[in-house]
């Protein structure tokens, strides 16, 4: 591996979990508290998407392992598949 490539390995990129998305009207919004719940447009289950420095790279299963929730990678996205599911 050139050494150009051995110095990218140590590069922190910040990994996020979309469990889902919603529109609340500010008045909905301002009334959460402490146990509202907040339902998504996603179905229980179904595969979560993963970013990596904010860019889609798979999907995947919550799980829990221990006391954490943990994400299982089922789909990772190439180039030319990453945009299909859009």
């Amino acid at each position: 591996m050139p050494n150009s490539m051995k110095m990218l390995l140590d590069v922190n990129l910040p990994i996020s979990v979309q469990l889902g998305q919603t529109h609340m009207r500010i008045r909905e919004l301002l009334n959460l508290k402490k146990g509202s719940l907040v339902q998504l447009r996603r179905m229980a289950g179904e595969p979560v998407d993963i970013f990596i420095g904010g860019r889609l790279l798979a999907k995947g299963e919550i799980t829990v392992v221990g006391d954490n929730l943990s994400v299982r990678i089922g789909q990772l996205y190439g180039e030319r598949e990453k945009y299909k599911h859009l």
